[in-house]
Parts: C-alpha cells; structure tokens; sequence
C-alpha cells in the first residue's frame, strides 16, 4: 500500500531533499509549506500535495497530519542569529504541534530531526546518543533540545517515533555552511581561532538514507541516532578546499579563542542595538561550532539500522564545491 507522508520544513535544504526521496519512492507526498513561499509551484509541478501553514498554526498542522502514515519533521528556525521568541515559537511549540497532531490521529512513525547542537561539543571530546543534553545553550541549540523534549514526551504518551541528530549539513543547495565560508574566504574576512578543530559533517544524501532508515526500519522506533559521515577533516583543510575552488587566499591568521569569542559578543550587541536583521560576522554559536572538539560516535545507526554513508566524504566535498562555483557570489551569503 503506498504511504502517505507529511514533510515540514520541505522549502529548506533538508526538507526538499526528503521530498524528492520520498517522490522517487512512490509515496503520496504532502508538504506543509508557508504561504507565498517561491517553492510552492515547482513543489506541485512535481506532484506534491502543498499545504499553505506555518508550524506555529496548530490548526494548519493537524489539517496536513490528518491521514497520514509517515510524518518527517524537518522544519526549524536554523540560525545562529534571531528573535528568542520565533526560535520558542517554531522550534518548541510547532514541534508539539506536530507531536499532539501525530498522537490525534495516529501516525504510524513521526521522524524528528533534531541537531547535534543538542549537546556540548565543544567541550566534550565524545558525543553519541547517550550523551546528556547541554544546559544553557544559544537560542537554537536550547530550542532543539527543549523541541526534542517534546517528542520524547509525546513518545512516553505513545506517539510512536525515532529522532535524529545530525552534524554540519553539506550538499549542493546548502545555504548555511560552505557559501557562508565561501564569502567569508572571498573578502578576506576568515581566520582560525582553533587549531586543528575536527569538522563532523554529514552528506545531504547520507543522511536522508538515515532517515528513511528511521522512518520505516521497526528497530528505529522509540530510539534517536546521531548522523555523522566520520570522516576526519580539519576545518583548516575544509577552508584550504573551498579557497582553492573559487580563486581566494588560504587564511593563515591565528587568533585567541577568547579573544575571538569576546569579540563575538561585542558584535552581537552592536548588531542588537542597531536592530540588524542580518547576522553579525561573527556570533558565539559560530565561534563554538568552528572550534568543536568532540568526535561523534556513530556505531548505533550502523549497527542497528546498517546505515552507511554511500557518498564519501571526498565526493560529497567535490559535489558541493562543483555547485557553489555556479552559484553568483553576491547569493552566497542569504542568512
């Protein structure tokens, strides 16, 4: 029987991937999408039942949910720079709209898609499933956990559902790290705080086959997995790749941590006090990120669900590099 599935989140970079897999799969496919969003036509175009809502509508929510089998929730506010409360708003509260919907009328699997923020990789030198939430998180990191709590609670209460936690995202049609990068590598404004600092990144499609792994694998109910390819990369060598790709300088300065992470805080004051929409060059979030320490043990997905990551790292890179350089600089930086 061909499975109805709902996709929040399907106009983001993750979303609109799970919607073509879900497509090449044959499942009847709907999407939550806000209105007026510029990927509403091309989404029915492909057969996609569009539904215009916002996460945050709990009404809008329970109308896509009713008559689905198969929910993947992948919409978020993913940032590093916002307003606290859309960040509560979407990541915490749309979150326990689509658990109470799913629970109404009986889904038969919910995947959450939640974040490697969840947890104090920059302190740690391990992280896996296991790995206690971190307190006193940014805005995004602590809205992901108090969103995942919802899930987990909604589980205790029957819903039936598996959570994933993925690391740096990367692929072509990334907005958020390797254009991010590369504009900062193009107008000579990256440095290192961080010698050496591990970058744990994950495939586009890599992690799309973890997810539908979760989504219809009996193993995977009630249980979270971490998403990492776990492939060792520095993030010196990351920025040396994508500097080569689009003609710029390899950055050479090293600076303090604590110096780089106080002048983080200053700008996002001064971006603050001026009611900038846009992010500061630097934020805190970001410092951290790029300076994690932790490796990501991944043993779990791999042994439970026999998830492997079918694009290796070095072709995944080469992939996204070969789409960037198409891509006009001045989009390069959209967040």
């Amino acid at each position: 029987m061909t499975k109805t599935v709902l996709i929040t989140g399907a106009s983001g970079f993750i979303g609109s991937h799970l919607v073509k897999r879900c497509l090449r799969d044959r499942a009847c496919v709907k999407a939550l999408v806000r209105k007026g969003n510029a990927c509403i036509p091309a989404l029915r175009a492909s057969g996609v039942e569009v539904l215009e809502g916002d996460v945050r509508d709990a009404g809008a929510v329970d109308a896509a949910v009713r008559g689905c089998d198969l929910v993947l929730h992948a919409a978020a506010l993913t940032s590093d720079w916002g307003a606290v409360q859309e960040f509560i708003d979407i990541n915490v509260g749309g979150t326990r709209n689509v658990c109470e919907s799913s629970l109404r009328h009986g889904v038969g699997r919910l995947v959450h898609i939640s974040s490697f923020e969840c947890f104090d990789h920059h302190a740690l030198e391990r992280v896996d499933e296991e790995t206690p939430y971190a307190t006193g998180r940014r805005s995004y990191g602590e809205t992901k956990i108090a969103g995942t709590l919802e899930v987990r609670a909604a589980m205790e209460r029957g819903l039936s559902a598996s959570i994933i936690y993925p690391v740096w995202v990367y692929g072509p049609g990334d907005r958020t790290l390797f254009p991010i990068l590369a504009d900062a590598l193009r107008k000579r404004q990256m440095f290192y705080w961080s010698r050496n600092a591990p970058m744990s990144m994950v495939y586009i499609d890599n992690l799309v086959d973890l997810v539908m792994l979760a989504a219809t694998r009996p193993e995977a109910l009630g249980e979270a997995f971490m998403a990492c390819d776990g492939e060792p990369i520095t993030l010196e060598e990351l920025y040396r790749r994508i500097a080569v790709a689009i003609g710029a300088p390899v950055p050479s300065l090293h600076l303090p941590y604590g110096l780089v992470m106080g002048m983080a805080g200053l700008m996002e004051v001064a971006w603050r006090l001026a009611g900038s929409k846009t992010r500061p060059l630097l934020t805190r979030q970001a410092v951290e990120v790029l300076a994690s320490r932790a490796s990501v043990n991944v043993s779990k997905a791999r042994q439970v669900l026999g998830w492997r990551s079918l694009v290796p790292q070095d072709e995944g890179i080469r992939r996204t590099l070969d789409w960037l350089v198409t891509v006009d600089p001045s989009q390069w930086k959209v967040k």
